[in-house]
């Protein structure tokens, strides 16, 4: 039987070196769950170093893939083809990482949609549109094939909102206090034309003519000149001269010919406010801090106090 000696220094021992093996158990077994330790061995931090893929967020290294044909995406717009009153000036950078577990990254011709978790491409398409600005909430529109549809990002996935089948959709340039709407979309099917909830439903039946912008109260066709429609299909100030119609929240905005602005809150009443303005080539609404503001060519030109 050992001694009293040797027993006080064996639970001295114990006491030294069994936490640091419980510990070290602890991580090798941690580290197996978590999977590989990632190398961050791109000097710069740059996207494609080396024929790899690297995604960072706030210069924190999420996963890297290796990959030959990479290079980064870019926004496709096509709303030119239509009269969509849409959001010509964004100028963020294409989104490389979408959420904490996805990323995205031309592959190819495709647009890949990488997981940080599984270590694989989820999904591809053919093009992805996001205006380049910030949204309301995070939303994509998506080309697969000859269709489009629409994607609502979560931090694990992507969900299927508005389906892939139509052959055009849209968000016309709602900025309110810094952010594209993401409430609705425009969107077109064969030669109907539809206004769209961001989860793929309507309210209303389909339009025969284009729709170029709407607001909660009216929605604005074209058809080679601007109606104005409540969702009754009432049709109002169908005798103003119309340069272009907007609308954005609960105003409708005509342009004139001879570029006088008149401003609606409610078409049915006389113009709420009218202002004049000089030559343009685009001009986009946006509401921010409770002001109605008018930009001409991207740049601020009169911010108009409103009541929301």
């Amino acid at each position: 039987m050992p001694d009293k000696k040797t027993l006080v220094t064996i639970i001295i021992l114990l006491a030294l070196f069994l936490p640091a093996a419980i510990l070290g158990t602890y991580r090798h077994f941690t580290r197996v769950e978590e999977g590989p330790t990632i190398v961050d061995d791109n000097p710069n931090k740059e996207l494609i170093y080396n024929d790899k893929v690297y995604f960072y967020s706030n210069n924190q290294l999420l996963a890297t893939f290796d990959c030959t044909t990479c290079s980064e995406a870019t926004t496709l717009i096509n709303d030119e083809e239509y009269h969509t009153n849409y959001y010509k000036y964004g100028n963020m950078a294409f989104p490389t990482v979408i959420s904490n577990n996805l990323g995205m990254i031309k592959y190819g011709e495709k647009i890949a949609v990488y997981s940080f978790i599984l270590n694989n491409i989820l999904v591809s398409y053919d093009a992805v549109k996001n205006y380049n600005v910030d949204h309301e909430t995070k939303m994509l529109i998506v080309k697969d094939g000859n269709y489009w549809g629409a994607l609502q990002v979560m931090p694990e996935t992507l969900v299927n909102a508005v389906p892939i089948n139509y052959d055009y959709i849209a968000l016309p340039a709602h900025i309110i206090d810094g952010k594209l709407s993401t409430t609705n979309f425009i969107a077109k099917r064969d030669s109907r034309w539809y206004l769209l909830n961001n989860d793929g439903t309507t309210n209303y039946p389909a339009f025969t003519s284009e729709i170029v912008d709407f607001n909660n109260n009216y929605v604005i066709l074209y058809d080679g000149s601007y109606h104005i429609y409540d969702y009754n299909n009432q049709e109002y100030l169908a005798n103003v001269d119309k340069k272009i119609v907007l609308a954005i929240a609960d105003y409708v905005v005509i342009v004139t010919n001879s570029n006088m602005v008149l401003v609606y809150n409610d078409c049915s009443q006389a113009v709420m406010q009218s202002l004049n303005i000089p030559n343009y080539t685009n001009i986009h609404l946006q509401i921010t801090d409770n002001n109605l503001e008018f930009y001409l060519d991207g740049n601020l030109y009169q911010s108009v106090a409103i009541s929301q």
